[in-house]
């Protein structure tokens, strides 16, 4: 299976500046921790959960938490990128409406006049990252939070995003297996749909994903049970069979490959919530 998890074991937030000239990121993959992505230089490509996102320099973009994407450079661009990654305990409860619109709404550009106030607080964070002055973490805290509002405040609404044919037709792909997780769901009866041989079609879904048609379905299905668990009192045998898995042993071994635990454990761990 063609997926990766990337932890983050700080409590705090980590501050990565990069510069890479490669085409791609390994693999599709998810992290423990929210990412806050910003482009200096270059176009970058995006598929995160079932969209695609083209970043442009100035632009940020938002991954949260347990959230797979793939990141693809043009091979002859250099792109330089910030990357902030924290949790939502290190912004604290009074910051989450932040990060629920955030969720919502993953792309953000800025209007140009206000860039160089995002610029100079970004500066601060890494400021603060590089020197570790006292309590350089409450300031990274309050730059982050200063961030988050001004990103809300100064965003741009509406973007038009040109994506090509072949991304048009993956990225409705992508929509319609992650809504249809609980359907027969197969390479053949997916091509059939747009039109297009097998083949073609996988080789597509590969290339502009970086995953695998049937790793993505199954990745689809367990994010939906990982839902349902969080948010019901369906027993684990009953949440396999509503997200398309006939046999719940064969569940419970993907659950594990894909999130990391079982899905009884993750039960233990995420249910507390449920009345």
């Amino acid at each position: 299976m063609d997926i990766v998890f990337e932890g983050f074991n700080n409590d705090g937030l980590y501050v990565e500046r990069s510069e890479y000239s490669y085409n791609e990121m390994p693999s599709f993959h998810t992290h423990n921790k929210h990412e806050l992505y910003f482009l200096e230089q270059g176009i970058t490509k995006y598929f995160i959960g079932n969209k695609i996102y083209i970043l442009k320099p100035g632009d940020f973009i938002f991954i949260p938490k347990g959230q797979y994407h793939q990141t693809t450079i043009n091979e002859s661009e250099k792109r330089q990128r910030l990357l902030l990654t924290f949790d939502s305990a290190f912004v604290g409860s009074g910051y989450l409406k932040y990060i629920q619109e955030l969720i919502l709404d993953k792309h953000i550009h800025i209007h140009e006049e206000h860039m160089n106030d995002l610029k100079y607080i970004l500066k601060k964070i890494e400021d603060e990252e590089k020197n570790k002055f006292g309590d350089y973490e409450k300031m990274q805290k309050m730059y982050l939070r200063q961030l988050l509002i001004l990103i809300t405040r100064n965003r741009i609404k509406e973007q038009c995003v040109v994506i090509s044919e072949n991304e048009k037709l993956v990225q409705e792909a992508a929509v319609y297996i992650s809504e249809n997780y609980e359907q027969e769901l197969c390479l053949e009866n997916l091509a059939n749909r747009y039109s297009v041989s097998p083949g073609h079609f996988s080789k597509l879904f590969k290339r502009i994903t970086g995953v695998g048609v049937s790793e993505y379905i199954r990745i689809s299905r367990v994010n939906a049970a990982q839902e349902l668990i969080e948010s019901t009192k369906l027993s684990i045998t009953e949440i396999a069979q509503k997200c398309g898995f006939n046999d719940s042993n064969y569940f419970t071994q993907v659950f594990k490959k894909i999130v990391g635990i079982t899905p009884k454990k993750y039960s233990m761990q995420n249910r507390h919530a449920v009345k």
